[in-house]
């Protein structure tokens, strides 16, 4: 990993994201270690009470006093240390926990699901945890959480802190009809392509909510440090569509998308699961996106808007369109 500089500076870009999820689950091991604390029972208690005070006080009931709770069950003692153990587990991790490569033929949300499972297992284990603290822990129903959590079942707040993902992918492997599914919260996909790959695949998932863009470089990734949603960015070498869609940069879909560049050659042969008239539709489909609206040419729309300031009143529109009509009629 560490040879191939485009993965050093996409991690690099992803710093921050990277740290926010490792902060929370900091935070739930935090929360592990001082429930295995208040609810290790009357061995404690006595260890804290000493020889002298356990004589004189019941260690049990000093146990359940000072805690604030009875002491933890075995089973749930023991589902609060395997859960601890899988958040250190992946403390203890480097970067590479955030880097996947996608083998060629594989589907490319196949990879990032399965990635994505392993690494919300953290979120497992923080439910594991609370459910514990709550008194309210079901082997049955949430001991399975520490063996991996699909992104499917992640909660609202838990997709607010959705690691980051830098994903290596052939070219002709990416769909990105296979990807929509993944996009939410904070999700951050930095997809390095490698070629041959079509050219504009990630106009059809531009939505009003999501930072979408086909880039040449790293720099793009600094204009999603801030953003507060998901978003999706491919890293391409090739002659492929160069765009970003930013939501925040106006209300309108046109004022959104900023095209830097177009093919010169529209795709005619097939290229993985894409046909050579759907790489061209995805082409047209870019262009729709940017396409400013235009007001009618009507000479007698013109008229009402010299003569109201610019102001369209409907009723002015009617009758000058009315009038309009009558005289097209072939009558003088």
């Amino acid at each position: 990993m560490q040879s191939d500089e485009r993965v050093v500076a996409a991690l690099a870009a992803l710093r921050p994201r990277m740290a926010a999820f490792r902060f929370a689950v900091s935070g739930a091991l935090e929360r592990a270690s001082s429930t295995l604390a208040s609810g290790s029972g009357s061995g404690q208690a006595r260890g804290t009470l000493g020889d002298f005070g356990g004589r004189l006080i019941d260690a049990d009931r000093f146990a359940m006093i000072s805690s604030g709770a009875g002491p933890l069950d075995p089973l749930a003692q023991a589902a609060v240390e395997c859960a601890a153990v899988v958040l250190e587990t992946f403390l203890r991790a480097g970067d590479e926990e955030f880097v996947v490569d996608v083998s060629p033929g594989r589907p490319l949300a196949a990879a990032i699901r399965a990635r994505l499972a392993t690494l919300g297992s953290v979120f497992g284990a923080a439910t594991v945890i609370d459910q514990v603290r709550r008194r309210t822990y079901d082997p049955a129903q949430h001991q399975s959480l520490l063996d991996g959590h699909p992104f499917e079942l992640w909660s609202a707040a838990e997709r607010k802190f959705a690691p980051p993902l830098v994903v290596r992918v052939d070219g002709g492997d990416l769909d990105p009809f296979e990807l929509a599914p993944l996009i939410d919260g904070w999700v951050r996909l930095v997809l390095l392509v490698t070629e041959p790959c079509t050219a504009a695949p990630l106009a059809r998932l531009v939505s009003p909510g999501v930072f979408v863009a086909q880039a040449g470089d790293m720099k793009v990734l600094e204009r999603v440090t801030d953003f507060d949603g998901p978003a999706i960015i491919a890293v391409m070498s090739g002659a492929e569509a160069r765009f970003i869609h930013d939501p925040r940069a106006g209300s309108a879909m046109w004022q959104r998308i900023e095209v830097t560049h177009m093919p010169a050659a529209q795709p005619r042969q097939s290229l993985g699961a894409r046909s050579a008239w759907q790489q061209r539709d995805d082409l047209s489909h870019l262009k729709a996106l940017i396409q400013q609206p235009v007001l009618a040419a009507n000479p007698a729309e013109v008229l009402v808007a010299a003569g109201s300031s610019g102001s369209y009143d409907p009723a002015e529109r009617l009758t000058a369109w009315l009038l309009d009509q009558s005289t097209t009629d072939g009558s003088p």
